[in-house]
């Protein structure tokens, strides 16, 4: 039978009781037997080891923004909770540390811990522009961030955070052709709680969050979350004579929340954020950190040494709010979602990576031949306001909602030109741009019997940007100037069908658009029109062995018209926006959770994206790189640019850049019962395959396949509110490339060296 549709659901945090427990054997399988086969393995460890009262908490999202069971979404979400959301940041990572911890999510940034681009089934944008618009729209608290800087807001006394894959046109609109990353931070409540933890850690990590609410009046609740994160510089930089110069940053984060209910029918909602961060290097580049014609790290890599003769530092300061108002009728809810949000930041580093020299140091880890290069990149001025309208129902077997959606965004980015090692600006270009969009959007559900449902969506957007550049002081580029504009609509249908208590099938169809967008950075202006996707899946989701396990799984293939791709980098080292004809992308997504016993829990996921560039006339710069790398694809024409010579190659073909074909994620957890409370130990382990790092393919910028493992071991009290643990990640300190810049030497970017730390988190 069906979950009724507007059913309240609660999240359970603990592992709950089943009411009808069923014995394990052969006939619980006759009614699934389209499984048997593939399950025979897990069912035998399950069924042997697990406590026949023991089941699996129910997973409660908001991705069609309702509460509803994961397993009742007709497509395919996934969900983190917030204590793994948690533990995952203990070692002082940030948002990056979600990638691949759901199948086809992918997390990463040339810029640090600031503007992280997110990929979902292969599609990302790794521009790596502050302007830049990506095809994953971040959702925090219901508020879609726009710009990519403020994406980086740190993650803390977080509730859940979804990953919805496939294009989300219908619902959330512009700029999800690829899907949804929607984090839910923790509401005020009415009964007393919070929670205080603290930790230190490897590279003089000191990190310090927790969070009070409760009830301040009759009516009135209130809840304050906090984070604070300080890292020592680790990375000796030799040109200044050695000494830890690199890797230092500090970042505070606040939330204040107040709640309000008036009556039965109303509740109001106001928030109030910000974050302050600031450091001494965005992103360490490590000149020729490649070896020409071979593939990874040369030999002699040292991630905690460089050799950098530039000025370099970040730094970011934010504020928003927001107010949520929900107001019940007799059968219809009314939801206003108001909010805004500005944010400066600036960042500058030394691009080429090493200390200059002359023609004998080509190739040389840590230097650069005959010239410097150091700029830097911000927003001076920058606000989103956005507002959305929505009324809901249901009346018998059917539910609506529709709504209306604006987006006001105003941004200045500066661009600058360093000398070197001065620090002293010698060229400044802005950009300024006004983005507008306004959307009408509805969505309903029929339930054609007890086991049969249908969903249909549709959704109307207009879109409107205009660009203006300013040179600056130094500058050498004109004035110009772009307006785009556009119309577009996304729309969905799918099917959901109750195959039996514990099993659902599905499928989906929809499209997404993400509409026209612009650059002009350093003054070098490029466009590009709306890109739509179409993508079709199918899965089931499934509850096994008497709730003990859980098992989901998803078939896909999409298609997408004027894919928006950045060619960045080249002889010139800029971003041109292209849209390719057409790009095909299939794939399969699977996770599996089970109790296999009482006290041990084990989860996997995986997932298989395949994706590729099909235009016979999409041609890009292969890299300038002094020394030059060995191209894959062929050459199409060769022709003196304005900084040298530059060869074309084309990319039909290409698989998508920043697009690794498999990612697997294991974890286990394990309990240890004392008289005085739990002794517990618990493992996760994260693969991802290589992928080019461009949009043209070469031997040697790849971002290589790596395996990182994490570890935490700890207790808990009898009252399960104090958990001390010694924590681990990247255990086996696996370094690999991440990224690259490809205009001047073979520079490399790494991921993180490996962490050892100590945590205490106290609740109440």
């Amino acid at each position: 039978m069906r979950t009724p549709i507007m059913q309240t659901l609660s999240v359970q945090t603990s592992i709950g009781q089943a009411s009808t427990a069923k014995p394990c054997g052969p006939t619980r399988f006759k009614q699934h037997l389209l499984f048997r086969s593939l399950l025979l393995a897990s069912a035998l460890s399950v069924c042997t080891g697990a406590d026949a009262q023991k089941t699996l908490e129910e997973i409660v999202v908001t991705a069609q923004k309702r509460v509803q069971s994961l397993q009742d979404v007709p497509a395919a979400v996934s969900a983190i909770a917030g204590e793994s959301v948690r533990d995952f940041l203990g070692a002082g990572e940030n948002i990056r540390a979600l990638a691949g911890r759901v199948p086809s999510l992918q997390v990463e940034s040339s810029n640090g811990r600031q503007s992280p681009r997110f990929y979902i089934r292969g599609l990302g944008n790794y521009d790596f522009d502050v302007n830049a618009t990506q095809p994953v729209s971040l959702i925090l608290d219901e508020v879609a961030l726009e710009n990519s800087v403020l994406k980086s807001l740190p993650l803390f006394d977080v509730e859940r955070v979804e990953v919805l894959k496939g294009p989300q046109g219908t619902l959330f609109g512009r700029s999800t052709t690829a899907g949804v990353v929607k984090i839910d931070t923790v509401k005020p409540r009415y009964e007393t709680d919070g929670y205080v933890k603290a930790g230190y850690g490897s590279r003089g990590t000191i990190s310090t969050e927790g969070a009070v609410g409760g009830g301040i009046g009759r009516d009135v609740a209130a809840r304050l979350s906090l984070k604070y994160l300080d890292r020592d510089a680790w990375i000796d930089n030799t040109v200044n004579g050695g000494g830890d110069d690199f890797g230092g940053f500090d970042e505070l984060s606040y939330r204040l929340q107040f709640l309000w209910t008036p009556n039965d029918a109303a509740t109001v909602l106001f928030k109030l954020h910000g974050f302050h961060q600031d450091g001494d290097h965005p992103q360490i580049f490590y000149a020729n950190g490649f070896t020409p014609g071979r593939e990874g790290l040369r030999p002699g890599f040292d991630e905690e040494v460089v050799s950098q003769d530039g000025v370099s530092g970040f730094d970011l300061d934010h504020i928003g709010g927001s107010a949520k108002v929900e107001y019940e009728f007799d059968a219809v809810k009314f939801t206003s979602i108001s909010a805004y949000d500005t944010v400066e930041s600036f960042s500058r580093t030394d691009l080429d990576g090493g200390l200059v020299g002359g023609p004998e140091v080509i190739g040389e880890l840590g230097r650069q031949a005959f010239f410097n290069a150091s700029s830097g990149d911000g927003l001076s001025d920058h606000f989103q306001f956005t507002q959305e309208f929505r009324l809901s129902g249901e009346q018998q077997n059917l539910f609506y909602q529709v709504g209306l959606f604006y987006l006001a965004e105003d941004i200045t980015v500066d661009s600058n030109d360093f000398a070197t090692p001065s620090g002293v600006s010698t060229a400044l270009t802005q950009a300024e741009q006004e983005t507008t969009s306004a959307a009408v959007f509805g969505q309903v559900e029929y339930a054609l019997n007890d086991d049969l449902s249908v969903t249909g969506g549709l959704r109307f957007t207009r879109d409107d940007k205009e660009l203006e550049v300013i040179p600056g002081p130094g500058a050498t580029v004109p004035a110009a100037s772009i307006d785009a504009d556009d119309d577009y609509v996304s729309w969905e249908l799918a099917l959901n069908y109750d195959y039996s208590d514990n099993v659902s099938l599905y499928s989906r169809l929809g499209t997404a658009s993400r509409g026209p967008v612009t650059l002009g950075r350093f003054g070098f202006t490029s466009q590009a029109d709306t890109e739509t996707i179409t993508s079709f899946e199918v899965g089931f989701k499934s509850s096994l062995f008497d709730g003990r396990a859980r098992w989901n799984a998803t078939i896909y293939a999409y298609e997408i018209d004027d894919q928006q791709l950045t060619a960045t980098g080249g002889t010139g080292n800029t971003n041109e926006l292209l849209n390719a004809d057409k790009t095909e992308g299939s794939g399969f997504e699977t996770d599996f959770e089970a109790l296999i016993t009482e006290h041990l829990r084990v989860a996997f996921n995986l997932s298989y994206n395949d994706t590729e560039i099909k235009d016979s006339n999409l041609n890009v710069e292969l890299c300038s790189s002094t020394p030059l790398c060995t191209p894959k694809d062929p050459i199409v024409d060769t022709f003196d640019g304005r900084f040298g010579t530059v060869n074309l190659v084309s990319v039909d073909g290409n698989p998508l850049p920043r697009a690794p074909e498999w990612l697997y994620n294991i974890s286990a957890h394990y309990d240890y019962p004392l008289a005085t409370g739990t002794l517990y130990a618990s493992t996760d382990w994260n693969y991802r395959s290589e992928s080019n790092i461009f949009l043209y393919e070469s031997v040697e910028f790849v971002a290589e396949e790596r395996w990182i493992g994490g570890l935490r071991v700890g207790y808990k009290n009898v009252d399960d509110n104090l958990d001390i643990a010694l924590v681990g990640r990247n255990i086996t300190d696996e370094i690999v490339a991440d990224g690259a810049i490809d205009f001047l030497n073979m520079t490399a970017f790494v991921n993180e060296p490996r962490f050892w730390g100590v945590e205490a988190i106290y609740s109440f």
